[in-house]
């Protein structure tokens, strides 16, 4: 199987499960963030409370995206690659199985990271509250070590966007206005008006 349909994959199975993880759990929490944020208030508290959701994975996907094709490119030490795996596994022993703890290390490496822009990408947010578990980060590790992301092309990673939201679901949504920022599903939908570039380095 190619890796354009292995990420395909990987990415609809991921949504799919974090749908299910979290359609109604915060369901409190997000209505009092509608209300003390005052933000999209036109939009009913349902939707509102999907549209976080959908938001929220969307910028989840973006990060594993992202992050895979960093550390593949040689841009960052690399964790949910098969070269990370296998440190992990020998570093980390007794809880070499909690891909969710690497995912979260990678994640703080990148929001700590000397380049300034990927430490915009990889910026926290409220949409943090929705976390990677170990039973997303799993779906991660399943494809990471078979899936070579090094010559992935910016045509590429829009594609398998539009998959995702596509541009009749943005008409519907509206994402990009809704409620606050995620920044990395900022830079995959600015993808589509600019290069995907970053200064390569020896790590």
């Amino acid at each position: 199987m190619d890796n354009t349909r292995l990420i395909e994959e990987m990415l609809q199975l991921f949504m799919q499960s974090f749908f299910v993880k979290y359609q109604y759990e915060y369901r409190g929490v997000l209505k009092k963030m509608r209300i003390d944020n005052r933000l999209n208030m036109e939009i009913d508290e349902e939707k509102w409370c999907e549209s976080f959701l959908y938001k929220a994975c969307l910028n989840r996907c973006a990060q594993i995206l992202l992050m895979r094709i960093l550390e593949d490119q040689g841009l960052i030490y690399s964790k949910m690659n098969k070269e990370g795996l296998e440190k992990w596994r020998k570093l980390a022993k007794n809880i070499a199985t909690k891909f969710d703890i690497l995912y979260h290390i990678g994640l703080q490496d990148l929001q700590a990271d000397e380049n300034k822009k990927i430490r915009s990408i990889f910026g926290k947010s409220d949409y943090d509250l929705l976390e990677i578990d170990d039973e997303l980060a799993e779906i991660v590790v399943q494809y990471a070590s078979v899936i070579d992301f090094s010559n992935i092309q910016r045509e590429e990673i829009i594609k398998f966007f539009r998959k995702l939201y596509s541009l009749e679901g943005r008409e519907e949504w509206d994402l990009e206005n809704f409620y606050k920022e995620a920044p990395a599903l900022r830079y995959i939908l600015k993808l589509e008006k600019e290069e995907f570039l970053f200064e390569k380095r020896i790590k």
